[in-house]
């Protein structure tokens, strides 16, 4: 069994990735529609806060997995 993904096969990846490309483009529309400088910087906030958090969330799932994986002695891996 392989324990290793692709980011590409990773479900929270992705909608990651669908989310930052969606807050980009409502920016970018924002910026050629000339809209209110506060909801400009409102999208901006929540674009780096989403990103913020996914990041963090995978820190954390990682440090959880090895953490377990050393505690039970790394037997079940695909490590070379």
């Amino acid at each position: 069994m392989n324990l290793l993904k692709t980011p590409l096969q990773s479900k929270k990846f992705l909608a990651a990735m669908i989310w930052n490309t969606a807050s980009i483009l409502l920016i970018g529309y924002g910026m050629t529609t000339k809209m209110d400088s506060e909801v400009l910087i409102s999208l901006i906030y929540m674009s780096g806060l989403c990103s913020s958090l996914y990041l963090g969330g995978q820190a954390a799932v990682d440090a959880f997995v090895r953490a377990a994986l050393a505690k039970n002695g790394n037997q079940n891996t695909n490590n070379p």
